[in-house]
């Protein structure tokens, strides 16, 4: 049987599973998984995400909190784009249905761990991941643009420069990441 798809991602972690639905605006998607979709280590995080999501937090503090728990370590441009691009994120997890804690007031129920200043661990009681997985697999079942393909092995990527000695078609517009 042959199938046609316009991406193919591979994996069922929170990487491959967001991926597959910021696409599947853009064309048809197959999501293959080597185990179930929840056999992903998204699923085992216990702890939380940090972001700016409250008036007295900033960008600039939780970028000098990670940077100074970094110890030199950390590539200053990653950690200012992934800082302040952790809301948006936040806000789409949200749309995809992750529930995280909130207070009696109805605001996140943030904790304040090892290396930040102020309290913007956003967390589902404590098994974040297994709450953010599960709401990307029923997001990504319901989707109508993906198939999921679970208990299936990715063995060889064929693109066209595997085709054989002697490239006779090309096909412009593919690209291959990763």
């Amino acid at each position: 049987m042959v199938y046609t798809y316009d991406f193919l991602v591979i994996g069922s972690g929170i990487a491959g599973m967001s991926y597959a639905l910021k696409v599947a605006a853009h064309g048809k998607v197959a999501v293959i998984a080597k185990n179930s979709l929840e056999d992903a280590n998204t699923f085992y995080a216990q702890g939380g995400i940090a972001s700016v999501t409250n008036p007295w937090d900033n960008f600039e503090k939780h970028i000098a909190d990670t940077l100074d728990a970094g110890a030199g370590l950390c590539d200053k441009t990653v950690v200012e784009k992934v800082i302040r691009e952790a809301p948006a994120q936040i806000k789409e997890l949200i749309s995809w249905g992750v529930d995280f804690d909130k207070d009696d007031k109805g605001n996140f129920d943030l904790h304040r761990e090892g290396g930040h200043s102020e309290f913007r661990i956003l967390h589902h009681k404590d098994n974040t991941g297994a709450e953010i997985q599960m709401s990307l697999i029923d997001t990504v079942r319901n989707h109508p643009n993906i198939d999921v393909f679970d208990q299936h092995f990715a063995i060889e990527i064929l693109t066209q420069h595997h085709l054989g000695q002697v490239v006779t078609r090309h096909t412009p517009g593919i690209e291959c990441y990763g």
